[in-house]
């Protein structure tokens, strides 16, 4: 894989629509900047196709649908620049199941993505391309990983977390339930190894025979795992980033000289957000109530800002409980209203007027909110790609792959190396 030429793909594709990715619909169509950004011409197809159809374009990324134009050729062009190499499969085969008090309180999500790297990681020893001493689980917690790697898989595990209430209560469950023949052992280690990548404590846990894994490790998080072991000279590491949200874009994002001396794209609080939530799996009924979710918020900002004006930001008001959408509009109103001490000015039967009032720009910001939700995918190749070229400039042989279907688990991509023998 080309990851350089796929980066620069990304960049010239994305690079045009920035206005749309950087910054949140409700802020364009605030800021009287929404037909600029989002075109009648560009939103159309949209509207001409049925609400099972909108679910399978925004959701699903199925884009048959719609009609010959610019937003479909987009479409296209955006998918076509994200494709990942898949881990083969016969990479993670092995062990599908585990006594039911392997994986108390896990939940099946989890369970499987603990599975498919327990196997990866068995295989790439059995293949005899890597040895090591011992494996470190990133922000262990209370060790679900490490104890099922060690139990059931015979590897010594270093459970790292800074958390030591999560790693008291990990010490406990390794006695509660049935060591197996064979098992290894799982040291709990409480450590904040991002503070200083050159700790002597790191060089003894990162060294040149053991393996490291990042299970969903949030924000900054990844970048400090890859750099501390590819510092150290760790055989071999997989990590699965998240939460991008969590970013300090400044810091955080075009860590490889190619991307410094190659016009890098310039990210923000809503572009970070938005690779974070960018590929995730619905059901029609969550699309529905997603919509649902969009026209309550919007309108409720629009009753905040006839009170307010326009000219703060967009207010934060919470999420709310999903019963609290299963009623009528004016119910959410004055909940949130009270919640966050916004005067009611209106009755019941006004809120519901005001929502009618507004239902044809609600529809069209959706619809902006459904192209816009296309691109968060590229966004989210971008930042990974980015920490793929950042850890060949260091001397590895670093690859982007998926390892989980993506049906079980959206945030499928993992970023590894490992040191052949």
């Amino acid at each position: 894989m080309n990851y350089q030429q796929q980066f620069t793909s990304i960049i010239n594709i994305l690079r045009p629509y920035s206005e749309i990715w950087q910054r949140e619909v409700i802020d364009q169509y605030r800021a009287g900047k929404l037909d600029q950004v989002y075109p009648k011409e560009l939103i159309a197809p949209l509207r001409e196709i049925t609400p099972q159809e909108q679910f399978k374009v925004d959701c699903k990324r199925i884009y048959d649908s719609l009609p010959e134009s610019d937003l479909k050729d987009l479409f296209n062009s955006l998918k076509s620049l994200e494709e990942v190499e898949v881990i083969d499969k016969e990479m993670t085969a092995g062990i599908e199941k585990l006594p039911s008090w392997a994986f108390h309180k896990v939940k099946g999500k989890k369970q499987y993505e603990i599975l498919t790297i327990a196997n990866f990681l068995t295989n790439l020893q059995k293949n005899k391309e890597i040895k090591f001493k011992h494996v470190v689980d990133i922000g262990g917690g209370v060790g679900h990983l490490s104890r099922t790697l060690a139990y059931y898989f015979g590897m010594d595990m270093i459970s790292l977390d800074i958390n030591p209430e999560f790693q008291e209560i990990g010490k406990k469950r390794l006695e509660k339930f049935p060591k197996p023949q064979g098992h290894k052992n799982v040291q709990f280690i409480n450590h904040d190894f991002s503070v200083d990548l050159a700790d002597e404590k790191n060089e003894e846990i990162f060294c040149d025979n053991s393996f490291s894994l990042g299970l969903h490790t949030c924000g900054p998080l990844a970048v400090k795992h890859m750099q501390v072991a590819a510092k150290h000279q760790s055989s071999g590491m997989l990590n699965f980033g998240c939460c991008y949200n969590k970013l300090t874009p400044k810091s955080d994002i075009n860590l490889s000289n190619f991307a410094k001396e190659n016009n890098p794209l310039e990210f923000g609080r809503d572009s970070c957000t938005l690779a974070t939530r960018g590929h995730q799996s619905m059901t029609y009924e969550d699309f529905e109530q997603k919509r649902k979710v969009k026209y309550y918020r919007y309108c409720l900002q629009f009753y905040i800002d006839d009170i307010y004006g326009q000219d703060k930001e967009v207010m934060p008001i919470g999420d709310a409980h999903k019963r609290l959408y299963l009623g009528d509009f004016a119910t959410y109103a004055k909940s949130k209203c009270h919640e966050n001490n916004i005067p009611i000015n209106f009755s019941d039967e006004e809120f519901e007027e005001y929502l009618k009032k507004h239902e044809d720009i609600l529809e069209t910001l959706f619809l902006c909110d459904i192209i816009r939700w296309q691109f968060g995918r590229a966004l989210e190749l971008y930042i990974l790609i980015d920490r793929v070229m950042m850890l060949q400039e260091m001397n590895k042989e670093a690859k982007l792959m998926s390892f989980f279907d993506e049906e079980e688990s959206p945030r499928n991509m993992g970023i590894w190396y490992y040191d052949k023998e």
